[in-house]
């Protein structure tokens, strides 16, 4: 690890030590158990002598002032800017990824890492929101999480100029990630519903319930929730599908809550799975008549 900039390494918050081989990594519920050298399933956790470290702290290849609606968060701060933020890797792998470049890139993100020079500081980010009349922040492009220790840093400083803090999300971080940011100052999420249990399970190795879990947890404790969720044609674009996500929102987080349903474009392995077009324009208005 001695040839990536010392910058981008951080010591993960959340983490314990197994055995002498073993670290298990506490950042999102997949929990990962990491041997001494190696990255977990994200790539962007490394255990080195038994610590987890974070190997993309500030290593941010994306970087863009966006509307807040473009998150989407259509009822929080309507009309302002957000300094928008990511970094690589992903903690699901789902075939229809819409930003896989990032998420997915081709080369190994510790590769990535050596090769990075440039570090962008909490502080800059800050900057940069200020100097571009931003409104607020958004870890976005990237599943977030990856971000927890950079994200904590960036709150508190956007705090402290009056600055929003928000993240989009796939809502698999654990119960104690999640508590932390909305200590530091997380004000409200776009949360990724991608389907049933069945299809998030299947298609993301992933258990729906702990995200269902977050994104109450957060509303419970302040946080401004949106929940969206992008059609499938023949995936998730099953009415029984749809009606049982609007009835959970309204049951879980109060019929208040924003419900964006948006448009599928073959993106990543979505033609290894039959999927060259885009979800038809027919389906997105049947969800929206469900």
């Amino acid at each position: 690890m001695d040839l990536i900039n010392q910058k981008f390494l951080r010591e993960a918050r959340f983490y314990e030590k197994i055995n002498e081989k073993f670290s298990q990594c506490l950042s999102c519920e997949r929990k990962c158990k990491i041997a001494k050298g190696k990255v977990g399933f994200c790539q962007t956790r490394i255990n080195i002598a038994g610590v987890i470290y974070t190997i993309v702290y500030g290593l941010i290849p994306a970087l863009s002032f966006n509307p807040i609606e473009k998150k989407p968060l259509f009822h929080y701060h309507p009309g302002s800017t957000a300094i928008t933020v990511g970094t690589y890797g992903c903690n699901f792998n789902c075939f229809w990824c819409q930003n896989h470049h990032i998420s997915h890139p081709k080369e190994n993100i510790v590769d990535l890492a050596r090769k990075a020079k440039d570090y962008l500081s909490p502080e800059k980010v800050i900057e940069l929101a200020l100097k571009n009349n931003c409104q607020g922040t958004s870890i976005s492009f990237n599943e977030p999480t990856l971000l927890f220790e950079y994200s904590l840093d960036v709150f508190k400083l956007a705090k402290k100029e009056g600055l929003y803090n928000t993240y989009v999300t796939n809502g698999y971080m654990t119960e104690e990630v999640l508590k932390e940011l909305v200590k530091s100052g997380l004000d409200a999420m776009n949360i990724d519903i991608k389907g049933d249990s069945f299809m998030v399970k299947r298609y993301c190795d992933s258990d729906i319930e702990n995200v269902w879990r977050n994104a109450k947890l957060a509303k419970n404790h302040g946080v401004h929730i949106e929940i969206t969720t992008l059609l499938i044609e023949d995936f998730n674009t099953d009415e029984k599908i749809i009606k049982s996500i609007s009835e959970r929102i309204i049951t879980d987080l109060g019929k208040e809550t924003p419900f964006h349903i948006t448009r599928f474009f073959p993106h990543y392995k979505s033609h290894e799975h039959g999927l060259i077009n885009p979800t038809p324009i027919k389906s997105l208005y049947k969800a929206y008549d469900i």
